[in-house]
């Protein structure tokens, strides 16, 4: 059982670089090769943790895991998180459960901001589990991400209603996530969602029967390829007649954007499950082009 703490601030701090002298992985998706990749700086402060396992995976991409000790997150914990990928390499930020954000005594909103850092020719897949807002909770997150022309990113957030066998449904008090995409130090992207209750509609009503809501970001030269397949199932147009599934909803767009002459381009993809089996058949479309470059598939035996 949870026990509930004082409030606290957490920091992090991760920097992952090419081996020097490595040999770059080979695969049968050549748009993207690395070299292995090691932590050359880690640090952190309780509650928050960078857990780096040296047998995650098979392949150069360095997985990492941030954690918060204590349970999860509560009302009035404040956490900053940096993670810096250096050239020429690859990284996972994942974490090993969901991530809970809970109500307590001492109330206050509870902030989260996490800086990337991609370097030239380099991918990172943020491909965590789904935040859990537990009733009354009030969570604001940030996630900032600074890239080159030539880096690469894949961007999972989403969320749950809340602990189902409670019948919690969407019963926080605030849930805010901002992310905002840089490159060169431009602005291309500025994304927020913003869901607390009005007096003209609660989130519960607007979220009818889904349980689950999710966004993605694709970005960068070497990702042609899973925009592409994401594209090719999502942006397929229905037939007039076509049966539309009432309990999974996505919407997906692909996006271009020219700074100092160079096209980054990608996809945005959103969407809206009833339950987790139906949330996985995303998850699963996202991840398994991907598999190959990570090593691994961060949610095996979670879905």
């Amino acid at each position: 059982m949870f026990r509930e703490r004082n409030p606290t601030t957490g920091e992090g701090y991760i920097e992952v670089q090419a081996v020097q002298g490595g040999d770059e992985a080979e695969g049968k998706n050549r748009e993207l090769t690395f070299n292995k990749a090691n932590v050359v700086s880690r640090r952190h402060t309780y509650p928050f943790h960078f857990h780096v396992p040296e047998y995650a995976n098979s392949g150069h991409c360095k997985w990492i895991y941030s954690m918060s000790y204590g349970g999860g997150l509560v009302g009035g914990d404040t956490i900053s998180a940096t993670v810096k990928v250096g050239p020429g390499c690859a990284a996972l930020v994942s974490t090993q459960e969901s991530t809970k954000v809970y109500h307590c005594n001492y109330s206050g909103e509870t902030t989260q901001t996490t800086s990337y850092d991609i370097g030239d020719g380099s991918l990172l897949c943020v491909l965590p589990d789904a935040t859990v807002c537990y009733k009354d909770a009030n969570f604001n997150q940030t996630q900032v991400v600074q890239m080159r022309p030539s880096s690469n990113l894949v961007l999972l957030d989403w969320m749950l209603s809340g602990r189902l066998a409670l019948d919690e449904f969407w019963a926080f008090k605030r849930y805010k996530n901002s992310i905002e995409v840089y490159v060169s130090d431009e602005l291309i992207i500025k994304d927020c969602t913003d869901l607390a209750d009005t007096p003209q509609l609660t989130v519960s009503q607007g979220m009818r029967h889904f349980h689950v809501y999710g966004t993605l970001f694709v970005l960068g030269p070497g990702l042609h390829f899973l925009a592409e397949h994401l594209l090719g199932i999502y942006a397929r147009k229905k037939n007039y007649n076509d049966a539309h599934d009432q309990d999974l909803i996505v919407s997906i767009s692909p996006t271009q954007y020219t700074v100092n002459g160079d096209l980054i381009s990608g996809c945005y993809l959103r969407f809206l499950a009833s339950d987790m089996k139906n949330a996985a058949k995303v998850i699963q479309e996202i991840t398994s082009p991907l598999i190959e470059i990570l090593g691994g598939d961060p949610f095996e035996r979670k879905l």
